[in-house]
């Protein structure tokens, strides 16, 4: 398995620029496309007010949405020139979410941001990844809302239970595993008593050419997520792989208390899989 399609979240905020680099830094390591999707929500009129609101308002409205997207249209097309790598541009009606879950069915990986709590003009990207995660099956490479992260992927750390998410998120990362120096996969309160947790998964990923080590700590449960995010400091990691936990109930998305802390509080990037 490699990596030959990656979608990234194209967008006019300050941190689509970020995004864009890191697609295009993953997709030089695999000689990959990347397909950059801009999302085109419709003008939001209040219910109630849709027969008071002239339609010059709702026209202008479009229209600036359009001179945003052609701006970033723009810029998007330079960064991918200066990187010395091509880009697919593409424009979709609709809401983000939903437009990034059905698009990203098409792609090995889907390149989001982590919200900035202080930008409340966007759609909360921990749902958005996790969203497609759960709902394209696809793994998601979530980029931290601060900092610069375009850059090769030496240290990796697996947060592993021996789950059914875990194991998918695993050999979803399969190609940066291959390709990076140290693997650390990772167990928290690990509940095997008879022999060492992580070792069988690290036996296989070393077949499959990974230069593995399996690494045990024990916390409380509500540490868990703290003892990763200590972890990944220790061991200086570029990048977690961790399994999404959890499900959509009606229109509500829930999911567990470890993948919430760890996407409210990442340090690096997440690779997210379900």
């Amino acid at each position: 398995m490699s990596i030959k399609s990656i979608l990234v979240q194209a967008g006019s905020d300050k941190r689509a620029g970020e995004r864009l680099a890191v697609a295009l830094s993953v997709a030089e390591t695999f000689d990959a496309h990347v397909t950059a999707l801009y999302p085109v929500p419709s003008p939001i009129i209040p219910t109630g007010y849709v027969d008071y609101i002239p339609p010059s308002v709702i026209e202008q409205e479009v229209a600036r949405t359009r001179e945003r997207m052609a701006a970033a249209k723009a810029v998007a097309l330079e960064t991918a020139r200066k990187a010395g790598r091509g880009i697919e541009w593409r424009e979709q009606d609709g809401p983000a979410i939903s437009t990034i879950v059905e698009q990203a069915r098409y792609s090995d990986l889907v390149v989001v941001d982590q919200k900035d709590p202080l930008d409340e003009g966007l759609p909360g990207t921990m749902v958005l990844a996790a969203h497609v995660a759960l709902g394209a099956g696809r793994p998601v490479f979530c980029v931290p809302y601060v900092g610069s992260y375009a850059k090769p992927i030496r240290k990796v750390m697996i947060a592993w239970n021996g789950t059914r998410e875990a194991t998918r998120a695993a050999h979803d990362a399969m190609p940066f595993l291959q390709k990076a120096d140290q693997v650390i996969v990772f167990s928290v309160n690990p509940d095997a008593e008879s022999h060492y947790p992580g070792a069988d998964i690290a036996t296989h990923l070393a077949r499959h050419g990974v230069k593995v080590e399996a690494r045990h700590t024990v916390a409380k449960d509500i540490e868990v997520a703290d003892a990763l995010l200590a972890a990944v400091s220790d061991f200086g990691i570029d990048l977690l792989v961790m399994g999404a936990y959890g499900h959509t109930r009606l229109r509500e998305l829930v999911f567990g208390g470890a993948t919430r802390t760890l996407l409210e509080s990442m340090t690096v990037p997440v690779i997210l899989s379900h």
